[in-house]
């Protein structure tokens, strides 16, 4: 009977008990203060890049209000150099390159104004690259024999080739329009030629299969086990891409013990020291020098081309989860994470690790209690709100641009590393 009675008094309210909210635009009086959260320091001027301002609005309480329930007319941009703004900005003004633009936000009809921020023009590439770089390319696909019979048969070119084009609209910047963000006027191409000059049948794949893969394969990073085969071709001709089926995990954390053991290493003779890009210990070449796969290439695991949503970090916290396979060709091109996943207290014990680009977004996996967080698309970072889309952005990214600043450290890592030298002869696409 007191079940009943309380069943009752539930399902019993009147209308005037129920609390109903408005979802419709708010009244521009309810808006107490603005800020700025624009997605980027800087902007290239170019007229594609486009910095979006983004205002945050908060009521009386200091509770935030929704975009969806403000009109974009109430807002007023403006900057102290008189230039005309909206929330999304972009320019091909050459007379603003290397000056730095004030912004505010006002409310129109209101004293309420934002704090100023600021943005620095930036100079388009295409002033420093013109010419084109074609990288040839070469899938070695490894599937063992179960693989093949139980999943689905062999991994299909077209995938490959679908792969590929994305690759290329990542360094072309097409998809994207990233406030530094920019078109390298680099492409990968598929590879014709076999080293001995033989034409391919399905250009840029080559396959192998196996019986089974052991443990004894995997060690010192395939290195052995791929050379026996003789899957290195000569990183002189071919950038190597190496994807190894693994569905058994034979090797643990094959993403940081394996994808990532790519970074180039050495320089040839006489290379300045000075002009050397910072993060790595560059050697110069000596005659005879052999090269190993890590050096000629990316090892991926194969089960994680067609993983659409990934997770932020591995187990531990402590490390990126498998990432895409374009952040691992930003590796094998000389770049390094933005993200810093850390033990300590972040700006306190452990700094960010620097990628060594200045206008690149570096941001923390880990906040003040060691929790992760900036674990979607969206990160926060140095007072800006951006979405994640730089190849070196964590698992969760989009990975589809390349910064103007990559984009250089990238292009004097194939200039001056003889291990990235294959774009300068076209045997891969000739056979001589």
């Amino acid at each position: 009977m007191i079940l009943l009675l309380g069943l009752q008094s539930i399902w019993s309210c009147s209308p005037e008990d129920i609390t109903y909210y408005n979802n419709e635009e708010v009244d521009i009086a309810t808006i107490a203060r603005v800020i700025l959260e624009p997605n980027q320091r800087r902007l290239i001027a170019d007229g594609h890049a486009q910095l979006d301002l983004r205002p945050v609005m908060f009521d009386q309480k200091g509770i935030r209000i929704p975009d969806t329930r403000v009109k974009e007319e109430w807002l007023e941009y403006t900057s102290d150099e008189d230039i005309s703004l909206s929330r999304h900005f972009s320019t091909t003004e050459t007379s603003l390159i290397g000056k730095t633009v004030t912004i505010r936000v006002k409310i129109k009809g209101t004293d309420i104004e934002s704090s100023p921020d600021s943005c620095r023009i930036i100079a388009p590439l295409e002033e420093k690259y013109t010419s084109d770089i074609i990288i040839p390319v070469i899938f070695h696909i490894l599937q063992t024999k179960e693989d093949i019979e139980s999943y689905g048969g062999p991994y299909s070119d077209e995938k490959i080739t679908l792969h590929l084009s994305k690759l290329n609209n990542l360094f072309a910047g097409t998809t994207s329009v990233n406030p530094v963000g920019v078109n390298t006027h680099i492409r990968f191409e598929m590879a014709r030629y076999t080293p001995e000059g033989q034409k391919m049948l399905t250009p840029g794949i080559e396959r192998l299969t196996i019986q089974e893969l052991n443990a004894a394969d995997t060690i010192n990073g395939f290195a052995d086990f791929l050379t026996a085969r003789h899957l290195l071709w000569p990183p002189e001709r071919y950038m190597n891409i190496w994807l190894i089926s693994d569905r058994k995990n034979k090797v643990n954390d094959f993403a940081n013990t394996i994808s990532a053991d790519c970074y180039p290493h050495y320089v040839y003779p006489g290379t300045p020291a000075d002009n050397r890009p910072e993060g790595i210990a560059w050697q110069e070449i000596s005659p005879g020098t052999t090269f190993g796969p890590k050096n000629a290439g990316v090892i991926y695991k194969l089960q994680e081309l067609d993983v659409v949503s990934r997770e932020f970090s591995d187990k531990s916290y402590l490390a990126s989860a498998n990432n895409e396979l374009a952040y691992y060709i930003g590796c094998y091109l000389g770049l390094f994470t933005t993200c810093t996943f850390s033990t300590g207290t972040p700006g306190i014990d452990v700094e960010l690790k620097p990628d060594y680009c200045d206008d690149t977004m570096n941001y923390w996996g880990t906040d003040f209690m060691n929790r992760t967080f900036n674990t979607s698309w969206y990160k926060q970072a140095q007072g800006c709100y951006f979405r994640s889309e730089n190849i070196m952005d964590d698992p969760t990214g989009l990975h589809i641009s390349v910064s103007k600043n990559q984009c250089e450290r990238i292009r004097w890592v194939l200039e001056n590393c003889p291990e990235r030298a294959a774009w300068k002869n076209d045997f891969a696409f000739t056979g001589k």
